[in-house]
C-alpha cells in the first residue's frame, strides 16, 4: 500500500471494522462511533523540520492531514477509525512522524507517503516527544505512564509510573519534564527516569473586585484594594524554548469566594478564572509572567524559529497573540491589562476556533482551524489560507461549550476536554463544591448539580452560563444542542494494577456499593446523604480514577482517602468492618472504572 499523490485517503488497518482493538491491552472496549465535534485540547499540528509540510491531526474527524505548504494543497490524508482522536505530534531525526492517538491507547509512526505502523502504549496518551539520546520518542499518559519506545519500532524499552493525569514530555539536557494537566505541576526526571523534583507556578496576586455591573463597559474599582491568591492550574500547552527555558501556557483560579446569586460570579476583572503564562529557566524556579494572552482557554503556544517572538492561542474568544519573547521577563501583578497594548498583536482570521499554531523555519505562522477545516499561513502581512477536505461541519453545542462569555470565562474553563479541572471551589450559599466531569453519559445523569437542583441541561445553562458566567441568552435550541454533543465525551480511562485485587474489590463493592451505585454508570441518580450533613447526587463513578480530590468538598486526596475520616463513615456504604487490604482491593476497582 503506498500514498497517492493527492489527498489519498487510507486506511491503515484493513479488517478492523468489526474490532478496532487489535492487540491493544489498554482499550478494554470500543466506544460507539464518535460524530464530528471533539472537545478542544490544542496542540495538535506541527511543521516539518524541512518546513516544506504541515502535519495536522484532526480529533473532529479522525484523520491525519500533510499539507504542501508551498503549494497549499494537501498532499496526503490518514482516514483513522471512528474515535481514534489523534492528539500531540512530533517528528523524529528521520522524518517520521509520531501522534499519540487517545481514543485507541496507541502511537501511530510514518513518513509522510509510507505506510504508517501503531502501537499499544497505555490507557490514553497525551505528550509526545522525540529524544536523540537513544533514538527514543516518550509518551506521556493520562493514566499515569511515562512511555519510552524506539523510534524506529519495538517495544517499549521503559515504562515509568508517575501520577494520573500527565499532559506535556520535553527532552532537557539533563533527562526529562512532564508536566500534569489539571495541577499544571512540573515534574524533572533524570535521564534514568527517576524523579528529581517537582514545581509549581508561584500563585499571584488578584484585585478582588465586587460584582460585575449589570452592562459592561463597567469601571470597577475595588472597595478596600482587597488582594486574593491566583492559583495555577490547568497546564494546557507547554514548549520548550531555543535558549532551554520552558514557558507554560495555563490557567489560574481566582481564590474568593463566589456568588451564585449575581452576574459574573464577583470575579476580578478576567473573572474566576483567567489564562496565564509561567517561565522556567534553566536551574531555577518557575516564574509567573505577565498573561499577554487575553482570552479562555489558552490551549496552544509556539515559538518562532529565531526564539524571539511567540505565538498563542485563546480559543474562547477565536485568537492568536504574538508577542516578543523580550516581554516574558514583566512580572505577574495585581493589575489588569497592565501593559502597553502595543507590545501585542491580536490575529482574528474569522475563522472559527483556533485549536493549533505553529512556526515554519522560514517564520511563517500557521494556524489551524477545525470549523472548516482550513490553515491559515502567515508571511509578514500576507495571509493565505488552505483549505483541507471535508464538509463544513458545525456543532452548536461544541461551539458554545467553548464560548467565551463577558467575564472571560467558557463552559470548558472548569471543564476543560469536557471533563473536569481538579478544583473544588467555594460558594458563598453552598460552601466548597468539587468540580464534576460532564463527561460519560451526561444525559442519563440528571438531575445536575451536588444538590440535584438543575432538573435537566437547559435549566442549568440559563442559571450557570446566562446568570453566574455571564453569558447572555441563549436561544432553546442552543440549551438542546448542548447535552448531545456532551454525550459523545468520553469518560477518563481507568487502570487495572492488579487483576486480582480488583475482583476482590468488585466483591466488596457489589455488597457495601452497588444499591447506590448501579447501573452502566454506577450511579442511581438519587439524592442522599451519606454522613456529610445533607442529601448529595450520587455521582457516577465511570472514570472515577482521574478525578482526584474525591467527595463533594473535596476533602479526599486519594481513594484510599475517601474511607477515612471525610467520607462520611458507614452512612456512606458500611466499609467500617472492612480490613486494610480489602480497602485496597476496593481501591483497586474503583480505579478500574
Amino acid at each position: 500500500m503506498r500514498w497517492g499523490l493527492q489527498s489519498l485517503v487510507l486506511v491503515f488497518v484493513a479488517g478492523c471494522a468489526n474490532d478496532q482493538r487489535g492487540d491493544n491491552p489498554f482499550v478494554p472496549e470500543l466506544p460507539p462511533p464518535d460524530p464530528w465535534g471533539a472537545p478542544v485540547t490544542g496542540g495538535t499540528m506541527l511543521i516539518t523540520k524541512a518546513g516544506t509540510q504541515a502535519v495536522v491531526a484532526d480529533p473532529d474527524r479522525d484523520r491525519i492531514v500533510v499539507v504542501d505548504l508551498a503549494s497549499g494543497t494537501v498532499a496526503h490524508e490518514l482516514a483513522l477509525d471512528p474515535g481514534t482522536m489523534p492528539g500531540r505530534l512530533v517528528e523524529d531525526g528521520a522524518g517520521r512522524i509520531h501522534v499519540a492517538l487517545r481514543g485507541r491507547g496507541e502511537l501511530l509512526s510514518f513518513v509522510p507517503g509510507t505506510e504508517p505502523a501503531r502501537r499499544a502504549i497505555c490507557g490514553e496518551p497525551r505528550g509526545v516527544a522525540w529524544d536523540p539520546t537513544g533514538d527514543l520518542v516518550h509518551v506521556a499518559c493520562s493514566t499515569g505512564e511515562l512511555v519510552s519506545v524506539p523510534a524506529a519500532g519495538g517495544a517499549a524499552v521503559r515504562t515509568v509510573m508517575l501520577q494520573r493525569d500527565l499532559r506535556d514530555v520535553l527532552v532537557q539536557p539533563t533527562g526529562l519534564v512532564v508536566t500534569t494537566f489539571r495541577t499544571a505541576e512540573l515534574i524533572k526526571l533524570d535521564a534514568a527516569g527517576v524523579e528529581v523534583s517537582r514545581a509549581r507556578p508561584p500563585n499571584v496576586k488578584r484585585l478582588d473586585l465586587p460584582p460585575i455591573c449589570a452592562a459592561p463597559p463597567c469601571i470597577l474599582v475595588a472597595e478596600d484594594d482587597g488582594k486574593v491568591d491566583a492559583i495555577a492550574e490547568v497546564a494546557w500547552r507547554t514548549i520548550a524554548m531555543p535558549d532551554g527555558s520552558l514557558v507554560m501556557l495555563h490557567q489560574r483560579k481566582l481564590d474568593v469566594d463566589l456568588d451564585t446569586s449575581g452576574p459574573g460570579y464577583s470575579g476580578d476583572c478576567s473573572g474566576p478564572v483567567d489564562s496565564a503564562l509561567t517561565v522556567v529557566r534553566p536551574g531555577a524556579l518557575p516564574v509567573a509572567v505577565m498573561p499577554f494572552v487575553d482570552g479562555a482557554l489558552p490551549v496552544d503556544i509556539a515559538v518562532h524559529p529565531d526564539g524571539q517572538t511567540l505565538a498563542a492561542i485563546a480559543a474562547g474568544n477565536r485568537t492568536v497573540t504574538v508577542f516578543s519573547t523580550s516581554l516574558l521577563t514583566t512580572p505577574d501583578d495585581d493589575e489588569c491589562g497592565d501593559f502597553d497594548p502595543a507590545a501585542v498583536t491580536t490575529l482574528n482570521d474569522a475563522a472559527g476556533i483556533p485549536t493549533s499554531v505553529a512556526y515554519s523555519p522560514a517564520g511563517d505562522l500557521v494556524t489551524y482551524y477545525p470549523e472548516p477545516a482550513v490553515l491559515a499561513i502567515r508571511t509578514g502581512p500576507t495571509v493565505r489560507t488552505v483549505q483541507l477536505s471535508g464538509e463544513l461541519h458545525f456543532d452548536t453545542g461544541r461551539a458554545l461549550f467553548h464560548q467565551e462569555t463577558a467575564v472571560g470565562i467558557a463552559c470548558a474553563s472548569c471543564h476543560p476536554e469536557g471533563r473536569e479541572d481538579g478544583q473544588t471551589w467555594r460558594f458563598t450559599s453552598l460552601g466548597p463544591r468539587r468540580t464534576q466531569s460532564l463527561a460519560g453519559g451526561i444525559l442519563s445523569r440528571a438531575p445536575y448539580h451536588w444538590g440535584g437542583d438543575m432538573r435537566d441541561l437547559p435549566t442549568l445553562m440559563d442559571d450557570v452560563f446566562t446568570n453566574r458566567m455571564f453569558g447572555g441568552e441563549i436561544t432553546a435550541s442552543a440549551k438542546q444542542s448542548l447535552g448531545p454533543w456532551l454525550d459523545r465525551i468520553a469518560p477518563a480511562p481507568g487502570t487495572v494494577r492488579d487483576a486480582a485485587s480488583r475482583a476482590r474489590g468488585e466483591t466488596v463493592f457489589a455488597a457495601e456499593c452497588a444499591r447506590c451505585h448501579s447501573g452502566p454508570l454506577f450511579t442511581n441518580n438519587e439524592l442522599v446523604d451519606v454522613g456529610t450533613g445533607a442529601p448529595l447526587k450520587v455521582p457516577s463513578l465511570v472514570g472515577l480514577s482521574a478525578r482526584a480530590p474525591f467527595i463533594h468538598n473535596g476533602c479526599a486526596p486519594t481513594l484510599a482517602d475517601r474511607f477515612g475520616p471525610c467520607g462520611g463513615g458507614d452512612k456512606h456504604g458500611k466499609t467500617s468492618q472492612l480490613t486494610q487490604a480489602q480497602v485496597a482491593d476496593l481501591v483497586a476497582y474503583l480505579e478500574a472504572l
